[in-house]
């Protein structure tokens, strides 16, 4: 049985977002994956009862909803014109 990819919604402002990719990247050594950021996000809004379910559905094979990946992407983006992240292959981010 193949599992649905259930949509999640993270209710963190773009502050805690911010953060919580900050928090991410400073564990990370020298790449990450943008898969990788979405992941951590989606644990700790789990943790912190800040993800709400798209659907009506178990939390199994969960995804964050493109609204809230593209927030991430945003939160990226600004730190690479900060200069302390550069874009990689694909989704991969390097460490500068």
């Amino acid at each position: 049985m193949a599992i649905n990819q259930n949509l999640v919604i993270v209710s963190y402002s773009d502050s805690k977002l911010r953060i919580l990719v900050e928090e991410y990247i400073t564990q990370q050594k020298t790449e990450f994956t943008f898969e990788g950021v979405c992941s951590y996000i989606l644990y700790w809004a789990m943790e912190d009862g800040k993800a709400t379910k798209a659907q009506d559905s178990l939390f199994e094979g969960n995804e964050l909803k493109p609204a809230d990946q593209e927030r991430i992407r945003q939160i990226l983006d600004a730190i690479i014109r900060d200069g302390r992240i550069a874009p990689a292959e694909g989704d991969v981010y390097r460490k500068l």
